[in-house]
């Protein structure tokens, strides 16, 4: 919005906004006869802040979101579907898995022994689980003599807060 302000001595100014005729207004006084109240007000409401070009680098940028963490940063994983807390990592060539009770477990890649074969992990006893990598990102080893299922869940889980705490997950 263009406003028309006086200027002292010169003339008709012209000033950008509500801010340019009012800082105009009164930052010099005003020629003899001509009063405040000859300006007139400007009309509508007043402009938006002027925002940068997408090009241009803000000052300060967007800070990426937190992740959020589980209180006790233990997952909710199941063996033969009980749950139990553990914690997994992932090896070059295998999967260790922590659990809450304290076992741990490292399962190691068994080569195939032919071409087109499945890749097996293998436990520190012996035994053969198959490894199913499900849609949502869930990892299922299934033991291939036994049957036993260990489900480990890609993400962990929030839990209600603990007393005095505020929210689900801490950031």
């Amino acid at each position: 919005m263009v406003a028309i302000g006086v200027r002292a001595g010169i003339g008709i100014g012209i000033g950008i906004g509500i801010g340019g005729w009012f800082a105009q207004l009164h930052a010099a006084p005003a020629p003899a006869g001509v009063t405040a109240a000859a300006t007139p007000p400007p009309a509508g409401p007043p402009p938006a802040p002027a925002t940068t070009s997408p090009g241009a680098a803000s000052p300060h940028p967007p800070a990426p979101p937190l992740p959020q963490l589980a209180r006790d940063a233990w997952k909710d994983c199941a063996y033969n579907e009980e749950t139990i807390g553990c914690r997994d990592e992932q090896l070059a060539h295998g999967l260790r898995i922590i659990w809450k009770d304290g076992l741990r477990m490292t399962y190691r890649e068994r080569p195939a022994r032919r071409r087109g074969d499945p890749v097996y992990l293998e436990d520190r006893y012996g035994g053969l689980w198959r490894r199913e990598l499900l849609v949502q990102g869930n990892t299922v080893l299934t033991n291939l003599r036994s049957g036993n299922r260990i489900l480990v869940p890609l993400r962990l889980v929030c839990r209600p807060p603990l007393r005095g705490e505020v929210g689900y997950c801490h950031p």
